[in-house]
């Protein structure tokens, strides 16, 4: 049984549960293998950006600051999950002093990382400058307002079950506003693009569509229970939803300004992807 009083100081609830040793360790271990992801590719994203013509590069590089935001909050993650329960006897039990587990810094990082993620996608696509700068704002302003709304829904996860829905369908309503706007983005994304080129933002409508969908149920997750396996299976839903968002998102971008640059007669682009089907087709459009 939760006392009211420890359901109205902590808001997540991490710090109610106690957990097996399994559970600890597999929370331990979904948190590193999150932030390590993260920061493993942070000199891929730069040095793929040196075969990109000009005005692609900055798709790559802004991953890379992601993939640097997004892994110092996952490591700041996980030295709160490590310092947030002690071991008493066969079990990890929440330290109720000071220490809190918390789920925040996820949402003060994806105040930071979303922003960018949906920039990209609208310079990824050619949009022009003074165009550009209207769909990134139309995305960005109901993407912050989802994740400020879901920030507060969220601190009534420990049984404050009204706060928890009213704020996750108000953040949804954004949501839904979100992707309105990120549709638009991508028909544009179809319009632009290469005859060969033109399946991608279709599959990236449906790949932003099936990862960012992860995120609603991990939020409303607690409902099912105060247990360790769904403090851990949260866990894994958010990491999975962070690496297939941005990491995965910024692999997809970068390999389609990649076949964007080729097509555009970039030599570098085109030597890249040279033993592909598509660089072999630049290459004898070029004689080689």
């Amino acid at each position: 049984m939760i006392a009211e009083q420890a359901v109205g100081q902590f808001g997540s609830i991490e710090n109610l549960v106690t957990l097996t040793t399994g559970q600890f360790t597999s929370g331990s271990l979904i948190l590193m293998v999150s932030y390590g992801a993260h920061f493993a590719f942070i000199l891929f994203f730069l040095m793929m950006s040196l075969q990109l013509a000009p005005r692609y590069r900055i798709v790559p590089i802004l991953s890379a600051v992601v993939m640097a935001s997004a892994g110092l909050s996952l490591l700041r993650e996980f030295n709160l999950w490590q310092t947030s329960y002690e071991l008493v006897g066969s079990v990890y039990r929440p330290l109720a002093e000071n220490q809190s587990f918390t789920n925040a810094f996820r949402y003060g990082n994806w105040t930071i990382t979303v922003p960018i993620l949906l920039t990209q996608l609208a310079i990824a696509f050619g949009i022009a400058r003074p165009d550009l700068h209207k769909r990134a704002i139309r995305m960005i302003v109901p993407a912050v307002l989802m994740i400020w709304t879901g920030l507060y829904g969220q601190f009534g996860e420990t049984g404050d079950w009204s706060r928890l829905n009213i704020w996750g369908v108000i953040s949804t309503v954004f949501f839904v506003w979100l992707i309105i706007e990120v549709r638009g983005v991508i028909s544009l994304g179809v319009a632009n693009s290469p005859p060969e080129l033109k399946a991608w933002p279709k599959n990236i409508w449906w790949y932003f569509l099936a990862t960012w969908g992860i995120y609603p149920i991990a939020y409303a997750l607690p409902q099912l229970g105060f247990n360790g396996d769904v403090v851990v299976v949260r866990q894994l839903l958010f990491s999975v939803a962070d690496i297939s968002s941005k990491l995965i998102y910024g692999l997809i971008l970068s390999r389609y300004v990649l076949r964007r640059s080729a097509l555009e007669g970039y030599v570098p682009a085109a030597e890249a992807l040279e033993t592909s089907p598509l660089g072999s087709a630049v290459a004898s459009r070029r004689g080689d």
